[in-house]
């Protein structure tokens, strides 16, 4: 398969059947993050039970290269840490998979949270894929440790995997040929970006929406790659772009966009 073209659809991958299927596809950013602490359990849960399409979420590798669902790099912002340990911007990285457990990833959104984890990989994994679609955001680690992770499981062909990092990607198609990728950019989109993120394997482009004009969702498609948005809560600016014939909205709000979808008159398929 060309860096532009799409599989025929008997070679589609479950994820890839997602991917291509028509409509607009919500995407719940870190789980439903509006309504529980982003990257944990309860907000998965929370995504599964609005019935999101994928549930997004990011990993970093612990000391013992353990792939840890956390968004930042330090533990500072979403866990106890700095009272725990008594340190300020202590990094994952840092720290082995052990000591990452002991650590409150809940309370700081609110008290019905406290006691809440930071779960690795594997365990959000196996709570998201029964009723829904991870899509996994690599915020750092080696692209052979996920790609392995993901055979281990058996869920190569049942996730998307999406990275700001183009040669992680580009990595990763060349150690999983059907994986499903998305290209990540938070840059001003123009012409050469847009197909530079398509040579890189990926099936899906996924775009700052204030970076993105309406114009380039068409340029998108006509390489033959989905074009996808974050993070959009605004009801106004999701049916905007929906309007327009975007193919995913990564928002924190994903029961309102599913909302706004259904009201949504798309233009022909």
């Amino acid at each position: 398969m060309t860096a532009t073209s799409i599989s025929p659809a008997a070679d589609l991958t479950p994820a890839r059947k997602l991917v291509n299927s028509p409509g607009v596809l919500i995407i719940a950013h870190r789980g439903n993050s509006s309504i529980a602490p982003e990257n944990t359990l309860p907000a998965f849960a929370k995504a599964l039970a609005v019935k999101a399409d994928l549930v997004e979420l990011d990993y970093h590798h612990s000391a013992d290269g353990v792939p840890v669902v956390i968004h930042d790099d330090n533990l500072d912002r979403t866990t106890n840490a700095q009272a725990l340990l008594g340190k300020n911007k202590v990094l994952i990285a840092d720290l082995p998979s052990a000591e990452l457990a002991r650590l409150d990833a809940g309370e700081w959104f609110s008290d019905e949270f406290k006691g809440t984890k930071l779960p690795t990989l594997v365990e959000s994994l196996a709570a998201i894929q029964p009723g829904s679609t991870t899509l996994i955001e690599r915020k750092a680690g080696d692209a052979a440790t996920l790609v392995k992770l993901l055979a281990r499981e058996k869920l190569t062909d049942q996730v998307v995997v999406q990275a700001f990092d183009w040669e992680f990607v580009k990595e990763c198609r060349s150690l999983a040929p059907t994986l499903t990728l998305g290209a990540l950019c938070s840059k001003a989109a123009n012409e050469e970006q847009i197909q530079a993120a398509a040579e890189t394997g990926a099936d899906v482009i996924v775009w700052n929406h204030e970076k993105l004009r309406r114009d380039q969702i068409d340029l998108v498609h006509k390489l033959g790659k989905k074009a996808w948005v974050y993070t959009i809560d605004d009801p106004q600016r999701a049916a905007d772009f929906m309007a327009a014939g975007i193919d995913a909205v990564i928002t924190n709000k994903p029961a309102t966009m599913i909302r706004v979808r259904g009201a949504i008159k798309r233009p022909a398929e």
